[in-house]
């Protein structure tokens, strides 16, 4: 494996430890990947319109009461392009109820890679 495709997974397997975090409800695992100026960026809430962001502090409450995870996703990395220490990730998500399609802001700070942005796009899955 070459340095760049070193780099890609390295990257991948932040965003894969920031999705176990969620699934799994750990706010403890979310710390150790989400960037200390983490947002959240996605359009509704629970069928209320609107755009919201949450910060790092927010979202880790989210899930870890539940209002946000709980629920194994299956993970399709779309692409992976990384600039050098700036990677973005459009990421296929789907749980048993609900498709995602997010869009993930990673950056490298002192030598590993942070979560810094989520952009989700969530739809309920198809009755």
């Amino acid at each position: 494996m070459n340095t760049q495709e070193q780099t890609i997974e390295a990257v991948k397997n932040t965003i894969r430890e920031f999705l176990k975090g969620g699934d799994t409800n750990d706010p403890a695992l979310l710390e150790k990947v989400l960037h200390a100026d983490y947002q959240n960026i996605q359009d509704g809430f629970f069928g209320e319109p609107g755009i919201f962001t949450f910060s790092k502090t927010e979202y880790k409450h989210l899930v870890e009461t539940k209002r946000f995870g709980g629920s194994p996703r299956t993970v399709d990395f779309a692409s992976v392009e990384v600039f050098g220490n700036l990677a973005t990730a459009k990421v296929h998500l789907e749980s048993a109820v609900l498709r995602f399609t997010s869009y993930i802001v990673v950056v490298q700070e002192g030598g590993r890679w942070w979560i810094r942005n989520n952009f989700p796009s969530i739809v309920p899955k198809a009755a």
